[in-house]
């Protein structure tokens, strides 16, 4: 039903530079792969619980990639 994610370097760096406006304390490389899983584990919990939810979501990330 949906791509299976794999996160990249790139997604990494992001994820530092979000800690480093918002957890500064946290921003490095081995909490923002935790930060990662952990988003994917609460995304595969929502999918699972509220298949509507996750379409709309789904939906919206497509959108933005085009």
């Amino acid at each position: 039903m949906y791509d299976e994610y794999h996160k990249t370097e790139e997604d990494i760096q992001k994820v530092i530079r979000y800690l480093q406006i918002h957890d500064p304390k946290n921003a490095n490389r081995d909490y923002a792969i935790q930060f990662i899983d952990s988003m994917e584990g609460f995304g595969s919990e929502i999918a699972r619980s509220n298949e509507s939810l996750a379409e709309a979501v789904k939906k919206s990330l497509d959108e933005k990639k085009n």
